[in-house]
C-alpha cells in the first residue's frame, strides 16, 4: 500500500510517516522545496516537491496513492486570506486533483481540528461555531471535502490539542517551566482536551483503513479533559522541577495579543499568540467526546498525559532544547 502525506515533514506529520512505516506502508511525502525535512531524514521515502495552493504541482504526488493524509494547513496567519487560502483552496485543490486523476483512492483523510467546531463539541457541521479565523477556514476544508463524498472516500479527523516530541509550541511552555515559573491564563480552570502524538496518528491510521469510515467525522482525543492548572501542575512534574504559580489575569493576555498583532504588522510574520489565540485560550470550555471513535473505529489512547508530557519533557533534553 502507499500512502500520500502532505505537511509530512511537520511535528504531526513526521510521526504520521513514522507510523505508517512501521506498518509496511510504502510512503509519498508532499513537501516544498523550502521545507524543512530534518525529522524525514533516514526514513525511507518518495519526495516529492509541491505546494497544495498551486494544483498543478499536485498532480505527480497523487499519482498511485491508496490512502493520503491531507495535513498540509496554516495554524498562525498574518490575514484571514492565508488561513482561507491554504487550509481551504489547498484542501480543494488536492481533492480536485485526486478526483480527476486517481479514482482509486482508498480513503482521503483530512487531518482538522477542534477550533473548526468550536467550544463544547457541538457534534455535527449545521452546529459548529468556531471562534477564530483560523477555525472557520479548517471547517470549510471540512466541508469542501464532506463535498466530495459521492466520488471520493472522505472523511475528517478532528484533534485537540496535541503534544509530544518535535512539538514547538508546548516547548514554549516547557522553557517558562525551565525558568521555574508556572503561568496560568486567569485562575486556570479553563479545561481542555488533549492528545499524545503517537495516539493521534495511530488513530488517524486506524480511521483510514476502517472499512465503514467514509463520510464521517470523528473527534480523536483522550478519554477526559483537563484544566490548564491540573496540566501545567504535570507538566511541572515531568521536568522534575519546583515552579512558582503565576496567573495571568485575562486582560494582560488580551493587551499581550494586541502588542503581539503590532508587531506582526511590522515584521510581517505571524504572531505567536494574537487576540483571537488568545480569545481561545480564555475560553473555558474545550471538550471532546470520543465515544463515536471508540465504538465505531475501536480507538482508545494508550499513553496518559502525565507519561506523555515525561517522554516529552525528555525528548527536549535529550536533543539539546531545554
Amino acid at each position: 500500500m502507499r500512502a500520500l502525506v502532505s505537511g509530512s515533514n511537520g511535528f504531526i506529520g513526521s510521526h504520521l510517516v513514522e507510523a505508517l512505516k512501521k506498518r509496511g506502508y510504502s510512503v509519498t511525502c508532499l513537501v516544498r522545496k523550502t521545507s524543512n525535512l530534518n525529522w524525514l531524514k533516514g526514513l525511507d521515502v518518495e519526495f516529492v516537491y509541491g505546494d497544495c495552493t498551486e494544483k498543478d504541482s499536485l498532480y505527480k504526488a497523487v499519482e498511485g496513492a491508496d490512502y493520503v493524509y491531507h495535513l498540509a494547513g496554516v495554524v498562525r496567519a498574518v490575514d484571514r486570506e492565508t488561513y482561507y487560502r491554504v487550509n481551504f483552496l489547498g484542501t480543494r485543490n488536492l481533492l480536485e486533483v485526486c478526483n480527476k486523476t486517481n479514482r482509486k483512492i482508498k480513503k482521503f483523510l483530512y487531518l482538522s481540528t477542534q477550533a473548526a467546531a468550536g467550544p463544547i463539541n457541538p457534534n455535527g457541521e449545521e452546529d459548529c461555531q468556531p471562534i477564530t479565523d483560523y477555525g472557520k477556514s479548517k471547517l470549510k476544508g471540512e466541508i469542501v471535502v464532506h463535498s466530495y463524498s459521492d466520488r471520493l472516500p472522505v472523511l475528517v479527523v478532528r484533534a485537540p490539542v496535541i503534544y509530544g516530541p518535535r512539538d514547538k509550541d508546548i516547548y514554549t511552555y516547557f522553557k517558562f517551566l525551565k525558568k521555574g515559573l508556572r503561568p496560568l491564563p486567569g485562575k486556570g480552570e479553563g479545561h481542555f482536551n488533549a492528545l499524545y502524538v503517537g495516539d493521534l496518528v495511530e488513530g488517524m491510521i486506524l480511521a483510514a483503513e476502517n472499512e465503514n469510515s467514509s463520510g464521517e467525522t470523528y473527534f480523536i482525543a483522550d478519554e477526559k479533559s483537563y484544566s490548564w492548572k491540573e496540566a501545567a501542575d504535570k507538566a511541572a512534574r515531568a521536568m522534575g522541577i519546583k515552579t512558582i504559580k503565576i496567573n495571568i489575569p485575562r486582560w494582560l493576555i488580551l493587551a499581550s495579543a494586541f502588542l503581539s498583532e503590532l508587531s506582526s504588522g511590522i515584521t510581517h510574520k505571524p504572531a505567536l499568540i494574537d487576540r483571537q489565540k488568545a480569545k481561545e485560550l480564555l475560553h473555558n470550555g474545550w471538550f471532546c467526546d470520543i465515544t463515536k471513535a471508540r465504538e465505531s473505529l475501536g480507538f482508545k489512547p494508550r499513553v496518559s498525559l502525565e507519561e506523555g508530557l515525561k517522554i516529552t519533557a525528555s525528548w527536549y533534553k535529550d536533543n539539546g532544547w531545554l
